[in-house]
């Protein structure tokens, strides 16, 4: 079944179809809250707080085929919102690697250092990357989540790439594919 099918059903009150939207793209919505949040909890919380306004406000979907970029919508303005209530967060052990220690890791530690390194970068250049690499949105469907143009998600993408690339000490520059 498809998102069209889903939302449709889902529409017409079938919860079983909602969830099983859910289960497509919690996982997703759970890696850019958690690229934007830098909490799980916070992510977590973001997450069901997307899903919950998502069920409620179905009915305002104008097009069934655009699920996936609207409750991405939804998805960053909670976090927005969280963020603004939240007080500054306190270090903890969460933080695995102290700012311009150099590591060089493999396999699973690879992807904790991305994660911290990720985690660094200011929200704009944070949300950009949550939304092109862990939700795999094209940059059209960024900005219209972002609502901004094109450009400035691409020249977003480009600096938060050269900021990893130094951060994760590549020597070799990262850009941004359309």
């Amino acid at each position: 079944m498809g998102d069209p099918v889903l939302v449709s059903a889902a529409r017409a009150g079938n919860d079983r179809a909602f969830s099983v939207l859910v289960k497509l793209y919690e996982r997703r919505l759970y890696c850019t809250a958690l690229s934007m949040m830098g909490s799980s909890w916070d992510a977590a919380d973001a997450v069901q707080e997307a899903f919950l306004e998502a069920y409620a406000k179905i009915h305002t979907l104008r097009d069934e085929t655009k699920f996936r970029p609207w409750v991405t919508r939804i998805l960053v303005n909670q976090c927005h919102d969280l963020q603004r209530g939240r007080k500054p967060a306190v270090p903890t052990d969460c933080d695995l690697m102290p700012e311009g220690e150099a590591h060089v890791f493999v396999g699973k530690e690879a992807g904790l250092d991305v994660i911290n390194a990720v985690r660094r970068l200011d929200e704009e250049h944070r949300v950009v990357i949550a939304l092109r690499y862990f939700q795999d949105l094209k940059v059209d469907e960024i900005a219209a989540i972002l609502e901004v143009p094109s450009g400035t998600v691409k020249s977003r993408l480009n600096r938060a790439l050269a900021k990893l690339s130094l951060r994760l000490g590549r020597s070799n520059r990262l850009e941004v594919l359309e």
